[in-house]
């Protein structure tokens, strides 16, 4: 939501090993240079810095003059020098009212809302790996998916028609997971 400031977030805290991996890995990703991953699932205990790194690695997407500062520091320096700012967009799974589920969220942040309607109302619908590539589109982005579980339970408690909102999420997020893999300007970012 643009609520941290980078220097002072980097001022106060350290990179844990996982975060480096993280960062490292996901901008590797997004330069093109082939070596890094497209989707990373975080899976610590509670506490463990699950959230933290998506900050870190937010802040650093979003601005390249903090990524080249912060990097400056770093004994391996920066993975990814000629990278522009990245979009950012995110998903809490507290967030059990959005309208338009997980997908409607992301195709909203992205100012694309319109492009997505037909997957929101008159019911949800999962958009295909199709979709979502045209979607996201060709800038680089990154996308934080941040405590499913809640979100996930509720849904499968909420009954629509012969079935619930769960069924529907599984199916698109599943082809966003698809869809994510074939692009080099996407990495998408889990925490269970």
């Amino acid at each position: 939501k643009g609520e941290v400031d980078g220097g002072s977030f980097f001022e106060e805290n350290y990179f844990t090993a996982g975060m480096r991996m993280l960062v490292d890995r996901a901008f590797r990703h997004l330069s093109g240079s082939g070596a890094g991953s497209s989707v990373f699932q975080l899976s610590q205990a509670m506490g463990g810095g699950k959230t933290h790194s998506m900050i870190a690695l937010g802040l650093l997407a979003r601005d390249p003059n903090l990524r080249q500062e912060v990097f400056a520091q770093s004994e391996r320096g920066n993975p990814a020098p000629n990278l522009g700012a990245c979009q950012v967009v995110g998903f809490n799974g507290r967030s059990t009212d959005a309208v338009g589920g997980i997908w409607g969220s992301i195709a909203e942040q992205q100012g694309k809302a319109e492009q997505f309607a037909r997957y929101v109302s008159p019911l949800l619908s999962a958009p295909g790996p199709q979709a979502w590539k045209q979607l996201l589109g060709e800038q680089p982005l990154v996308i934080f998916l941040d405590e499913l579980p809640p979100y996930l339970e509720y849904a499968v408690a909420v009954p629509v028609g012969n079935g619930n909102p769960a069924t529907v999420t599984t199916a698109a997020l599943a082809n966003l997971f698809v869809a994510v893999t074939e692009m080099p300007n996407v990495c998408l970012v889990i925490s269970d």
